[in-house]
């Protein structure tokens, strides 16, 4: 069986980001790299990690589909799509609107340096032709 170890993260700020993905995302923050080279965090249920990586210039952290939509790199999952689209607005979150993409419901969010990131769920109500 194979599964993602780590979801890597660019940051120019590692300490700020330290604070915004503990108090804004809520992981658990494992530890901190020598000279604040980086740091991992985990997702307190699944033990999935999330490590950010200090760079000194920003990488694109999209890529365009053939329709030249933007998309995330990673995508995450919830149980209640709408809750936590409410509470990332809650804590000041940039995201983006709820919407239905045939078979899945998500969203996008942005982190205070401006990484994009999905939220998609099943759409349940989506009806295979």
């Amino acid at each position: 069986m194979i599964r993602i170890g780590a979801v890597f993260v660019p940051v120019l700020n590692v300490e700020k980001a330290i604070h915004w993905y503990k108090e804004k995302l809520g992981l658990h923050h494992v530890g901190t790299w020598p000279e604040n080279q980086g740091a991992d965090f985990y997702f307190m249920e699944q033990r999935q990690y999330l490590t950010l990586v200090r760079v000194l210039e920003k990488p694109p952290t999209t890529f365009p589909d053939s329709t030249n939509y933007q998309n995330a790199y990673y995508n995450f999952t919830t149980t209640d799509i709408y809750s936590y689209h409410q509470e990332l607005q809650q804590k000041g979150v940039t995201v983006t609107d709820v919407e239905e993409h045939g078979p899945i419901i998500g969203f996008d969010f942005f982190d205070f340096e401006g990484n994009k990131f999905g939220v998609v769920v099943e759409n349940k109500d989506f009806k295979k032709e």
